[in-house]
């Protein structure tokens, strides 16, 4: 009896592991990172063939800062057109790879180093993590499900904690109403010496700029600034934003709206504008 008992025990056993999925496998573990590592390469050498070779019409490729990007081809493309202008120094380490009969997860750290091909342009680096799911194929070979990859750094044009842009925006909106108030004295604080004006009612230097708004003899009720955006690239940032003003000049209503930008420097800790250009809404 407890051989029989034995036997059959050794028959499901043998049967469980013929039925388990292989877990973990070594070979499967490498050509995984063999697949990240040929993507790297071709990266790196401008190949946008080879940089989708384990892909399919169906992978889904989730770059930091970018639009989702469905099928090898569109992201061959894509590619494409990024070799043309940029070249990389990618590196991406692989931290660990986890398999489970044909399905695989891989994750790791990247870091690249990007130069314009265009001269005088200044190379950009940058870091993160990744992280990407694979199918197996008939065939044996691994191909990519997803690509995503995270950043550690801000959005290009922002900061990591949005204290310089809240006090941009807030500076804007302390000009506003300095404007509406005729405060000169807070207005000369917030241009800088060298400020250069582009407005529809006045194009000139600071000076010019400050008596146009002193002597302006229209009558502004409200003025309010909204939909803006500002960059900022170390102690330069550049603000878009809408102006809606309401005002009237000798009983004759004037009001409206106008499109600007404006371009400030960071100095002591401070921020000046130091030039602006407008539109007038039509």
């Amino acid at each position: 009896m407890k051989t029989t008992f034995a036997v059959i025990l050794c028959v499901l056993l043998l049967l469980f592991s013929a039925c388990a999925q292989k877990v973990n496998d070594p070979a499967d573990v490498q050509a995984i990172k063999k697949s990240m590592e040929d993507f790297t390469k071709a990266t790196n050498a401008g190949d946008a063939d080879g940089a989708t070779s384990s892909m399919t019409d169906k992978t889904l490729f989730a770059d930091d800062h970018e639009s989702v990007l469905v099928g090898k081809e569109a992201i061959r493309l894509s590619n494409r057109s990024y070799f043309n202008q940029f070249k990389t120094d990618l590196s991406v380490p692989v931290d660990d790879v986890r398999v489970v009969g044909d399905f695989a997860v891989a994750r790791g750290t990247f870091s690249n180093n990007v130069t314009t091909k265009a001269e005088g342009v200044a190379s950009n680096s940058y870091r993160g993590s990744w992280m990407l799911a694979l199918t197996r194929q008939s065939d044996g070979s691994w191909k990519w499900d997803w690509l995503v990859a995270n950043s550690n750094q801000p959005s290009p044009g922002s900061t990591a904690s949005g204290e310089d842009e809240k006090a941009l925006y807030q500076l804007e909106r302390d000009w506003a109403e300095a404007s509406l108030k005729k405060d000169m004295a807070a207005i000369d604080k917030i241009l800088a010496t060298e400020f250069q004006a582009n407005y529809p009612s006045v194009v000139g230097n600071k000076k010019q700029y400050l008596a146009a708004v002193k002597n302006d003899t229209s009558k502004t009720e409200s003025l309010v600034v909204s939909d803006m955006k500002a960059f900022v690239l170390g102690d330069r940032a550049i603000v878009n934003g809408l102006s809606t003003y309401k005002s009237s000049l000798a009983g004759k209503d004037t009001s409206g709206q106008v499109r600007w930008t404006e371009v400030f420097v960071k100095r002591d800790g401070r921020w000046q504008c130091v030039t602006g250009y407008a539109t007038k809404v039509q």
